[in-house]
């Protein structure tokens, strides 16, 4: 007499099923966090971008006005686009949050 070396399937259980999606939740939270920060502060340095550079100015007079105008606030818009995305996951606003 042999017995089976098969082990019966485990019932799912509804945490099981909310772990599976955990982790492509938070993956696509991250990635809408990164891309708002930067949309926010591509849009925050804009008015520098557009100012002209004025005569002989030196070649990284742009770069090193944006970056000066952005010094001290991209903590700030880091932390605030997170919160933003981090929202919208939870309230389904983001593609694949949806809740089930």
């Amino acid at each position: 007499m042999s017995k089976s070396t098969q082990t019966p399937e485990r019932p799912t259980r509804p945490e099981d099923r909310d772990l599976a999606y955990f982790a492509p939740r938070v993956t696509v939270t991250l990635l809408a966090g990164v891309l708002l920060f930067g949309v926010a502060s591509l849009i925050y340095s804009l008015p520098v971008l557009l100012e002209a550079p004025p005569p002989g100015a030196i070649p990284d007079y742009t770069s090193e006005r944006v970056a000066a105008h952005l010094e001290g606030k991209v903590l700030w818009i880091l932390t605030a686009s997170m919160l933003a995305a981090g929202f919208a996951s939870i309230r389904g606003l983001l593609p694949g949050t949806r809740h089930k």
